[in-house]
């Protein structure tokens, strides 16, 4: 599958808030470092799915990436976590919290899951909890969990398109 990247058109030129350049077959990597900051930083995301309703639903979600995916970890039951099951198509939005002007939404598929009580590969979700909490909370392993317990599951994201803004301004 191509990843395409598009670039809309900041406030102030011609066409502004409207696509302006486009690349295809790009990878996650392609992105300026201006955009990677948004992954890199411990920037919260909101997370649409869709619901059984066909409602839009829409969280605040922690994130991390390798280069080509994103991936996201939730707890298993949850509505996002059934969201994603039946319906695996995701949209990721990060804004840049100095300058809404600045921000990124990636477009994707949940296309592998890995639940936490899963024998062959569930320390990857509790690793993924576990080095989101350092990013975005500065400690480890991650202070949160349900006292009652829970089981976290890892989203791996595979991206379909991609679009900037900005930056603009400060």
């Amino acid at each position: 599958m191509s990843l395409e990247i598009a670039d809309v058109i900041t406030p102030g030129h011609e066409k502004a808030f409207t696509i302006g350049e486009r690349r295809h077959d790009a990878h996650l990597r392609d992105l300026p470092a201006v955009h990677m900051t948004l992954l890199d930083d411990p920037v919260t995301a909101s997370v649409a799915t869709v619901s059984n309703d066909g409602t839009a639903q829409l969280t605040p979600n922690w994130v991390e990436h390798d280069n080509t995916h994103i991936y996201l970890n939730s707890v298993r039951g949850r509505l996002k976590d059934r969201n994603f099951r039946a319906r695996p198509n995701v949209a990721v939005m990060l804004v840049n919290p100095k300058n809404p002007y600045h921000w990124i939404t990636l477009y994707g598929t949940i296309t592998h899951i890995v639940d936490e009580d899963s024998p062959k590969d569930g320390h990857r979700a509790t690793e993924s909890i576990d080095r989101l909490s350092k990013k975005y909370l500065n400690t480890t392993p991650y202070p949160l969990r349900d006292p009652q317990g829970e089981i976290r599951v890892l989203y791996t994201v595979t991206l379909d398109r991609i679009v900037t803004f900005g930056p603009v301004g400060g």
